[in-house]
């Protein structure tokens, strides 16, 4: 729940890696905001719980930091999302021409 530390971790097991150190293995733990799927009710979970984890997002955190670093402005994040956008759908269109 945190990319500055995914990023570094990533990093410095690319590096050992590279280094000749053998294949290094990260473990990713995330927390799911949404049920499973649209049939589960998420009736398992207080829903306090499920905003405290909200407040955590990562990506939230990082648009967050990085607007406050000056890093990032309202028209860089557009552009940002608006290319997200723009790439996955095409990629469900292409999926969706698939047999």
């Amino acid at each position: 729940m945190d990319v500055e530390a995914v990023d570094q971790a990533a990093r410095r097991a690319a590096e050992a890696v590279r280094a000749g150190a053998g294949p290094h293995f990260l473990e990713l733990r995330t927390y799911r905001f949404r049920a499973h799927s649209m049939y589960d009710p998420d009736r398992y979970r207080d829903r306090t719980e499920v905003e405290q984890w909200k407040a955590r997002d990562p990506i939230t955190r990082l648009i967050d930091g990085m607007r406050e670093d000056g890093e990032l402005g309202d028209k860089e994040l557009t552009r940002i999302e608006r290319q997200v956008t723009d790439e996955l759908d095409r990629a469900v269109t292409a999926a969706k021409r698939r047999p």
